[in-house]
């Protein structure tokens, strides 16, 4: 069954028209179908909870979860499960990316739900070594079959480069927690699995569950960062300074914070997620990509050991009047 006559027999809702490929229109509001044959009930009713908070605090481009004429929320057609999605069309005016993450971030921390199975609060030094015991197998795999090619010859010789810079991240963010007493903000919030700098650059967006975890707001900005610097835009455009301003007029970050951006663009996350993409992908165009996306990190590596190393000073953040600790090999 078609998405138009799913909607229609289930939920009476009829469309038209499509919006940006991914949205069904109907009477000014927005629809979109998911798939969640595979997902846990747990994690759909805390995503589910997550919309309604963000809803009720205000926040006008959420999604949230439409309930089918029957009463229920998820449907089986066709031997799948799927819910729906409903959102306004909202065309809001231009507006600063620090100082709209910093206010939905503000809202999510006032959720009150526990959250399990989106939770990620507290977890990053368990799910990072997850992610270099991963690593480790595939390049012993590669090992064991004999090099081949330029992508496996640049695996294994910079596998102990980056497992190193992931150790630091780790044992950075074991200090922070002994040493940093929590801040006002320094509490969960939504989140998001990957934010980055395009990801609100639409001002008609919509913020999709979907896309969201239950994390400390540090996440978010140390995505956003390590993107922007990624894709050139970070210093350049002074979008760095200025992303950071705008958040902290609306939330000040606290000494947690900041040591927890840090200890977030410390871990190589861009080189584990290339390698991992590299190896799941079914595509020689997909592995020809992330080729190419090794070989650019590689070749960087020196400037962004500088970032990081001047990171605190280009912040702004009083390090020495905060207490807070560099990694002195990077200097």
């Amino acid at each position: 069954m078609d998405g138009k006559a799913l909607l229609k027999e289930h939920f009476h809702i009829t469309s038209d028209r499509m919006v940006n490929g991914r949205y069904y229109e109907s009477e000014g509001l927005l629809y979109s179908i998911v798939d969640v044959t595979n997902m846990e009930q747990e994690y759909l009713l805390e995503l589910h909870q997550m919309s309604q908070h963000l809803m009720r605090q205000g926040d006008r481009k959420v999604a949230v979860f439409i309930p089918a004429v029957s009463g229920a929320f998820l449907i089986t057609e066709d031997k799948k499960d799927v819910v729906v999605l409903g959102s306004a069309q909202v065309h809001s005016r231009s507006e600063a990316t620090g100082k709209k993450l910093a206010r939905f971030h503000r809202r999510g921390r006032t959720l009150t739900a526990e959250m399990k199975a989106t939770n990620q609060l507290g977890l990053w030094r368990e799910r990072w070594e997850r992610e270099m015991d991963q690593l480790e197998k595939s390049i012993s795999g590669l090992i064991k079959q004999g090099v081949d090619g330029e992508f496996a010859k640049m695996m294994i010789d910079s596998f102990p480069y980056y497992m190193g810079l992931a150790e630091n991240a780790i044992q950075y963010v074991v200090d922070t927690e002994m040493d940093e007493a929590l801040g006002r903000t320094d509490y969960g919030t939504v989140c998001h699995q990957s934010f980055h700098a395009k990801f609100w650059a639409d001002r008609d967006f919509i913020h999709h569950p979907f896309d969201w975890v239950y994390d400390h707001p540090a996440r978010d900005i140390a995505e956003w960062i390590r993107s922007s610097y990624w894709d050139g835009s970070l210093l350049y455009r002074s979008n760095f300074k200025q992303f950071l301003q705008e958040y902290q007029q609306q939330e000040r970050l606290s000494p947690f914070s900041w040591r927890l951006i840090y200890a977030r663009l410390l871990f190589p996350a861009h080189y584990f997620d290339c390698s991992r993409t590299y190896f799941s992908s079914p595509s020689l165009q997909g592995k020809k990509e992330k080729e190419e996306q090794l070989e650019k990190y590689m070749k960087n590596t020196t400037e962004y050991e500088h970032f990081l190393a001047s990171f605190y000073e280009l912040a702004f953040v009083p390090v020495n009047r905060l207490k807070i600790p560099n990694v002195t090999w990077l200097k």
